[in-house]
């Protein structure tokens, strides 16, 4: 290269549509030449010195990526952006020690939506432990008696279960979970303990002997979901599903497979940090 070249930066934004929804991962394919350092930033704030962009947006409105491409004391920039629209479906972002997960809450089911506002508005997630993890099942969180330091809150009362065979326990379904049948016969959710599944791979012939089990009638669709994306069905029409997993799933099977003990609680702590909507 020429001493007298100067760095062209330039980039093109991957599978940006007309109209962006929530949650968007932003990704930028770097075409820069006479360059050998690179600096991104999202509205302003540094982000990446790696070669592409690879970023997570969990808020609606105007964002601004812009590439300083470099080479020695010479630099030249790039600068585009997009407007991320507000989800049409209420999003729950869940923060953990191990990377983030989103939701889709389902209206569905009101009094699961209308608790877990209540929850989130008093913070009440922030700081407890996934304190049962199976791995291809589920993993476990909510529990007020894991809080180990900070302000306790009063266990919430259950909710009267909001039980739909047309939401199953796919991979990724957030759901509420209860005392057993024994003692709680109208298998009414737990006020705050819920568990999203992990799940393993079924085949069509599996599903089918699900369903002559549980007198369970899927839908096609319903089948061939279960066999694409796993689940549970064992649990369908035992629990309350109130949501689904649309982004996260890399980490759901990272806190799917840390070590337990032999009452499936993780060997070192994995905490949630926050839990809140997005615009």
């Amino acid at each position: 290269m020429s001493a007298c070249s100067k760095p062209i930066a330039d980039f093109t934004l991957i599978d940006v549509q007309k109209e962006n929804q929530l949650p968007l991962r932003l990704q930028a394919n770097n075409t820069s030449s006479n360059a050998s350092a690179y600096v991104w930033k999202v509205n302003g704030r540094e982000i990446s010195t790696d070669d592409n962009l690879d970023y997570q947006c969990y808020d609606s409105g105007r964002y601004v990526i812009e590439l300083e491409a470099k080479e020695g004391d010479k630099y030249s920039t790039k600068k585009d952006e997009i407007v991320i629209e507000a989800s049409e479906t209420c999003l729950l972002l869940m923060r953990t020690t191990e990377g983030n997960m989103v939701f889709s809450l389902l209206e569905e089911t009101p009094r699961h939506l209308h608790n877990m506002e209540k929850l989130i508005a008093s913070k009440y997630y922030e700081g407890l432990l996934f304190h049962r993890i199976i791995d291809d099942f589920m993993i476990q969180g909510g529990d007020n008696k894991t809080r180990s330091s900070g302000r306790r809150h009063t266990e919430p009362e259950t909710i009267d279960h909001e039980i739909k065979t047309e939401f199953p326990h796919y991979r990724g379904a957030l759901a509420a979970a209860r005392m057993p049948d024994d003692i709680n016969p109208n298998k009414a959710s737990s006020g705050s303990q819920f568990y999203i599944v992990d799940g393993r791979s079924y085949d069509i012939d599996k599903i089918r002997k699900a369903e002559k089990e549980k007198y369970f009638d899927y839908t096609d669709e319903q089948r061939q979901t279960y066999v694409s994306k796993g689940g549970a069905p064992q649990l369908d029409g035992e629990y309350t599903v109130f949501g689904y997993m649309v982004a996260g799933f890399e980490v759901l099977d990272k806190i799917a497979q840390v070590e337990t003990d032999k009452y499936d609680r993780p060997i070192d702590d994995v905490k949630i940090l926050e839990v809140k909507f997005l615009n």
